[in-house]
């Protein structure tokens, strides 16, 4: 889902801002790699967005699908990882900050993850639309 609300306007010809100043955008990586098990199942891991990560973010959100890369033992290794990427206007950046550690700490728990990564930016937000 690609911030569906967000475009739904259609599209009028016109580059325009969203006039609300910087929005945040915060990035969070899910390593489904589990230490003793299976990797988190693609099963598993549309239950954690339909019962977890939409109602928390109603507004939309975008998922991605990723291969992570790091060095742990002194040995490269690779991770199949989910990002979600969550754009906020700045009167929500508070009661969006909340949601978003709740979500990382539940994933954890859920599916005996080590952390899951967070990443926040400030974000300036235009919307191309086609000439008319």
């Amino acid at each position: 889902m690609l911030l569906v609300p967000l475009v739904l306007g259609g599209c009028n010809g016109q580059r325009a801002t969203d006039g609300s100043g910087t929005w945040q955008r915060t990035e969070l990586f899910f390593g489904l790699s589990r230490t003793g098990a299976a990797d988190v199942s693609d099963a598993e891991w549309r239950d954690f967005v339909a019962t977890q990560v939409a109602p928390a973010f109603p507004g939309g959100f975008t998922e991605l699908t990723a291969i992570g890369h790091f060095r742990q033992g002194g040995m490269s290794q690779r991770e199949p990882v989910r990002v979600l990427v969550i754009l906020n206007p700045p009167e929500q950046a508070a009661s969006t900050s909340s949601k978003l550690d709740l979500l990382g700490r539940t994933y954890c728990s859920r599916f005996g993850q080590d952390a899951v990564l967070r990443s926040d930016s400030a974000a300036s937000l235009t919307f191309l639309r086609a000439e008319k």
